[in-house]
């Protein structure tokens, strides 16, 4: 009898082991989406900062759509370069703790970029901002890159959102931004990973698949809270003279 103590205590071992090794392969509690929308909803002002529909991620949502203004003092320069590096992981579920994100120089550093706008594109009805589809309630993406030559692919994504249109730029819409295709700018915002267009390991119930979009990265200046054109040669404005308010 004594001989088999050691077989039962080794076996009791081996199964909690097995045990913990499958719960540590579970994955991480998730925070449940988004709300299903009102029919009381029909502009930006009436749209949480949460979001709703659409099995939105409502850490993210809230990330898209503050309206703080970052202090000047507390701003980085960046280039475009620099944001391309940033690592990114391969898969994100909807609903995932951010917080591994928000390291410093990470999501939630406030940062000043510059380069060629190659393309601004509207946006469209998603969950952070309740499915509104009208212009003025959807986000303006722009298409930033070096040299205004460069491939779409190597670009990084800035963002003017309608919460930042509706507190003092109310003509920041898409039809006067889409005129400075061509300019050199520089904006200032917050850094953000937008986790919407990283593909998901488990998905929530009727989630379709996230689809990744033709860019360098899923690291964006997003929202925007300053927009600059520059108005002398591009030697000058990356000598910090010739910058214009837009």
């Amino acid at each position: 009898m004594k001989s088999r103590i050691p077989l039962i205590v080794l076996a009791l071992s081996s199964l909690l082991l097995l045990l913990a090794l499958n719960a540590g392969a579970q994955p991480p509690p998730k925070k449940p989406p988004t709300a299903e929308c009102t029919v009381s909803i029909d502009k930006i002002a009436d749209c949480p900062d949460a979001g709703c529909g659409d099995e939105g991620d409502v850490d993210l949502n809230k990330a898209k759509n503050r309206i703080d203004i970052p202090a000047a003092a507390d701003v980085k320069k960046k280039t475009l370069a620099f944001i391309r590096t940033l690592p990114q992981p391969a898969h994100w579920d909807t609903g995932a703790d951010r917080t591994p994100l928000r390291k410093p120089g990470r999501e939630g550093t406030p940062v000043e970029v510059q380069g060629f706008l190659k393309l601004a594109k509207p946006g469209g009805g998603e969950s952070c901002n309740c499915g509104l589809t009208r212009r003025v309630d959807t986000d303006v993406h722009m298409v930033l890159v070096d040299e205004f030559d460069d491939d779409e692919q190597t670009s990084v994504t800035a963002e003017i959102s309608p919460r930042i249109r509706a507190n003092g730029h109310d003509n920041w819409l898409y039809k006067n931004v889409k005129e400075l295709e061509g300019e050199y700018i520089r904006v200032t915002g917050w850094l953000m990973l937008d986790t919407k267009h990283i593909h998901q390991t488990h998905r929530l119930p009727n989630e379709r698949p996230n689809k990744t979009l033709k860019r360098s990265t899923n690291w964006e200046v997003h929202p925007i809270t300053k927009l600059e054109v520059c108005q002398k040669s591009v030697t000058a404005c990356k000598a910090n003279q010739g910058w214009e308010d837009f």
